[in-house]
């Protein structure tokens, strides 16, 4: 079907175009134009777990989440769609803002199709009618957000909160808030969190944070506050056991308190790229399974860094800290944990709660054991006494107290242990996290402020239990004249050779109350040697790709290019000398950003061939380059290891959120100039004009209802023409009591800017 080619300049039906900075909304006072809130809200969903148990309909809990896709899907909190003890139910009801400012509209059901319990995230796809008919999600065209870039985030900068506040049936509201920092998590990093300062209603968990532009930057989280396992606030709200009535007989609703803490939505994209794609984890050579564990969770060994390397170890320990410091991590070790779980960091400051130094409920996403870290950096830590509190599902395990102020303190310190091999010449090589089996582990280590004569001791672990043996711990006297070095005269030998594990080294420093902890890091020992000295772990090897596999051997094409089209992809290796329950890290890259990530314990034998990880598309893998990365301590262990399937990148129009061309602007009353609230603008796709328009939904490429004030966004930005051949789109504009306005013709190419800013003009009946 062809178009007339209109330039913008020739537009005559009152489309005026204006400048990226004309209707550039101001902080306060002003309509929030970049930012759409009515879009925003109408994207906003209520999601309810809902059982059947008395014949009727019963909401056991409620929560928020959000749409990111007009075809139906929804991001959210994995604690409030997910069955749990609080929350028993048959399905997940999704209720929909149909008109601003009034309640919510129960509409659909939906499924849970991706999910990370540990950093309690979900996708979900909306399914059925809530009268059990299914949907076709391919003529569905919900309004939706884009996932922003969380990094990007700044502290001070101001966010926008969405979700709904309380039980009672009310509307999606809008709350301003700044970031006021952010919080550090073990394998995460240092932007684990997201932290505000700003009183953030519970029920908002699930919902979205948005920066100026209107991109979904993070998750507000926050799980119900617990007293020694239990629910503190949980509110009767339904008659849930058919009685008529509405009282203490009743189930209650468990409300978390208020929000502190966002998931960034960086931890969100590979799920939700993974759901938009059809793309899941598949069969692989073995998995790890937790063996049943009904021992009580511990934290232990509480201590505090002002640093943190590459491999997740404190650099050093400090006991107490001079005044201006802007870094700190709380340590501590952990046994019989399960991802999942809830637990909690409270901090007081001189006796008072610090919401800024705390983490609120939130859910475990270490594993079973090891070593963790929690921690701040980039915000002043002011001179006062430190009380850290950790919990475990409202149980408190272990508390430590640390004393920020004053100069620094020039007492004998050690610093930056690192572990490897010994070569010929009796010295260290290899310097790393990871070291290959041999007969010495050799360790090296920073020290300062050392004089001879002072007192210090060491130990050596494997696998958490303490080392016995002629080397393995000891007591010795500083000998060395220079206050500060590097001090490589520790070892640990073993005629036999050492098993593959988790070793660690503890150093501590003799003080006036005793000896206290100065340094500790732990080490993988696994594979063989190889590499540069003969020092680096070579632990897996022989990478290769297949489209299947047979009793635990690649079949069918076997390669490292695919035909589009594929359904699965293998990837096989060998690996060897590794200890089964050693920890380690893979995730598989789409594109170079990362899909799926899974920390899990080797279950497999120590040496093999043929160990096997796989992708599944549903219904086949688009193209795209698929790369397979492994991590130990995380240390990578694997350099390019990747696939190309078809044209080995995904196509532009593969996502929403695929680069293009924004479309904003305003409606306007023509007499008036005043905004037109509720006006509609819908954008057609390119292969329909304005006369082929017959109201079907599958004819519409993205639209969007103008606010209060007449001001809209479009969602879906617009794929993008080339000079040569333009792509053109057709525009409907329709308010009640308005002539409709229409257009066709209008070009997007590569030379584009965006975004494009267009501002309607209508005239009443």
């Amino acid at each position: 079907m062809s178009k007339r080619f209109l330039g913008f300049c020739a537009i005559l039906l009152t489309i005026l175009l204006f400048s990226s900075t004309h209707a550039t909304a101001q902080e306060d006072g002003q309509p929030l134009v970049i930012l759409n809130e009515n879009n925003i809200k109408q994207a906003t969903v209520m999601l309810m777990q809902v059982s059947d148990e008395t014949g009727q309909p019963v909401i056991q809990c409620v929560g928020t989440g959000t749409l990111i896709s007009s075809d139906g899907l929804i991001l959210t909190n994995a604690h409030l769609v997910t069955e749990n003890r609080d929350c028993i139910s048959d399905r997940i009801v999704v209720a929909l803002t149909i008109r601003i400012d009034e309640p919510p509209v129960p509409s659909y059901s939906a499924e849970v199709i991706e999910i990370n319990r540990g950093f309690n995230l979900a996708v979900l796809q909306i399914t059925r009618y809530l009268d059990g008919r299914s949907v076709d999600k391919r003529r569905l065209q919900l309004p939706f957000v884009e996932l922003g870039d969380s990094d990007a985030t700044t502290v001070d900068q101001t966010i926008y909160f969405f979700g709904y506040p309380d039980l009672e049936g009310g509307a999606v509201q809008m709350m301003r808030g700044t970031v006021s920092g952010f919080t550090a998590e073990a394998r995460v990093g240092e932007r684990a969190w997201i932290r505000t300062a700003a009183d953030v209603p519970g029920l908002f968990s699930g919902g979205g944070a948005y920066d100026r532009d209107g991109r979904l930057i993070g998750i507000p989280t926050v799980l119900p506050n617990r007293v020694a396992g239990e629910v503190l606030d949980c509110r009767v709200v339904y008659d849930t056991n058919g009685d008529n009535r509405i009282n203490d007989a009743d189930r209650c609703i468990p409300i978390p308190g208020l929000i502190r803490a966002i998931r960034p939505s960086r931890l969100a994209l590979g799920l939700v790229r993974a759901a938009a794609l059809g793309i899941q984890p598949g069969p692989q050579y073995a998995v790890y399974e937790s063996p049943p564990n009904t021992a009580q969770p511990i934290f232990e060994n509480l201590f505090l860094a002002t640093s943190v390397n590459e491999a997740g170890m404190p650099v050093s320990i400090v006991s107490r800290a001079p005044s201006g410091i802007s870094s700190l991590y709380l340590f501590f070790d952990y046994r019989n944990m399960t991802d999942g779980l809830i637990y909690e960091l409270r901090t007081t400051v001189n006796g008072r709660p610090d919401p800024t130094f705390s983490l609120p409920p939130v859910t475990w996403n270490g594993g079973p054991e090891g070593l963790w870290y929690i921690g701040n950096s980039g915000t002043r830590y002011e001179n006062g006494t430190y009380e850290f509190t950790l919990f475990i599902e409202g149980r408190q395990v272990d508390s430590i107290s640390f004393v920020v102020g004053g100069a620094p303190n020039p007492t004998p310190q050690f610093s930056d242990l690192v572990f490897g091999l010994e070569n010929s010449l009796g010295q260290l090589v290899g310097a790393n996290y990871v070291i290959p089996e041999g007969n010495v582990i050799r360790a090296r280590f920073r020290y300062q402020n050392m004089e001879p004569g002072v007192v210090w001791r060491f130990q050596w672990f494997l696998n958490g239990s303490p080392l016995a043996g002629e080397g393995a711990s000891g007591t010795r006297t500083w000998e060395l004249p220079e206050p500060q070095g590097t001090f490589e005269d520790i070892a640990i030998a073993s005629e036999a050779g050492f098993i593959s594990g988790t070793y660690r080294l503890q150093l501590e420093i003799e003080r006036e109350n005793g000896f206290e902890l100065a340094v500790l890091s732990d080490v993988v020992v696994a594979g063989g040697a190889g590499g540069i000295d003969a020092a680096q772990a070579q632990i897996f090897s022989d990478f290769q790709f297949a489209q299947n596999q047979q009793a635990g051997f690649p079949i069918g094409l076997i390669n490292d290019e695919f035909a589009s089209g594929v359904g699965q992809i293998f990837v096989f290796f060998n690996w060897r000398q590794i200890s089964p329950n050693t920890p380690w890290t893979y995730r598989w890259l789409l594109d170079g950003d990362v899909l799926f990530e899974e920390h899990t314990r080797w279950a497999a034998e120590p040496t093999g061939e043929n160990f096997y990880l796989s992708l599944v598309g549903l219904p086949t893998l688009p193209d795209a380059s698929y790369t397979l990365e492994i991590l130990m301590n995380g240390i990578p262990l694997t350099r390019e290891v990747t696939v190309d399937v078809g044209l080995g990148q995904l196509p532009v129009e593969a996502f929403a959120s695929a680069e293009g061309v924004q479309v904003r602007g305003r409606i306007i009353d023509a007499e008036t100039g005043q905004g037109i609230a509720g006006a509609m603008l819908i954008i057609l796709r390119a292969e329909f004009s304005v006369e082929d328009w017959v109201w079907d939904e599958s004819q519409v490429l993205s639209r969007a209802q103008a606010d209060r004030n007449g001001y809209y966004q479009i969602p879906q930005l617009l794929p993008r023409g080339t000079t040569e051949s333009p792509i053109l789109y057709s525009l409907l504009v329709r308010a009640d009591g308005y002539f409709p306005v229409s257009q066709d013709g209008i070009p997007v190419t590569d030379l584009t800017s965006s975004p494009i800013e267009i501002n309607v003009v209508l005239n009443r009946d």
